[in-house]
């Protein structure tokens, strides 16, 4: 199915927006279990992908609406996760713009580390620098395990922001 050529962006674009605004009630609405208490961070992986293809500056964009998301949801919304995302969205579409080829190996390795920055990110400045007790048991038990679970959606959104980039692409 291909779209007429001169609303091509926008049609793949507000695909786009819909796609993380699902993801983002996947994310929220228990729809994805947790396993082992560790829960999939839906939208990191998601934002990965869509800068892989749009490229730095949307990619970026894109992060700041899955942030949002994310905020807005839980009740202490401090605007953490919206910073975290703009700078995966930004950091993944200028890596596959200059060093990375737009692969599902470099998708993996820049949601891995992506996953990794904001987990430890969110251990450091939510547990460590508050003082908990138990911060390493909740490390190993929650965060870590978050990392390898989430990396199996990588497979999920690669392949769907794929099709919607080919399905919108332009008929020459």
């Amino acid at each position: 199915m291909r779209f007429s050529s001169s609303r091509n962006i926008y049609i793949r674009r507000a695909l786009t927006v819909l796609l993380v605004f699902l993801t983002a009630l996947f994310q929220h609405s228990g729809f994805i279990p947790e396993l082992f208490g560790a829960p999939a961070m839906l939208l990191v992986p998601l934002t990965v992908c869509i800068a892989m293809f749009e490229r730095s500056i949307p990619g970026m964009c894109f992060g700041v609406l899955a942030g949002a998301l994310w905020d807005f949801a839980l009740s202490g919304g401090d605007g953490f996760f919206s910073v975290m995302l703009t700078a995966v969205g930004f950091a993944s579409g200028a890596l596959v713009t200059f060093i990375f080829r737009n692969n599902i190996r470099a998708a993996l390795l820049l949601s891995f580390g992506a996953l990794s920055f904001c987990n430890a990110a969110h251990w450091l400045m939510f547990i460590v620098r508050k003082g908990y007790e138990g911060g390493f048991d909740l490390l190993f038990s929650r965060y870590i395990p978050s990392v390898f679970y989430s990396l199996v959606f990588v497979f999920v959104y690669y392949y769907i922001v794929s099709a919607l980039q080919r399905m919108c692409s332009d008929a020459e």
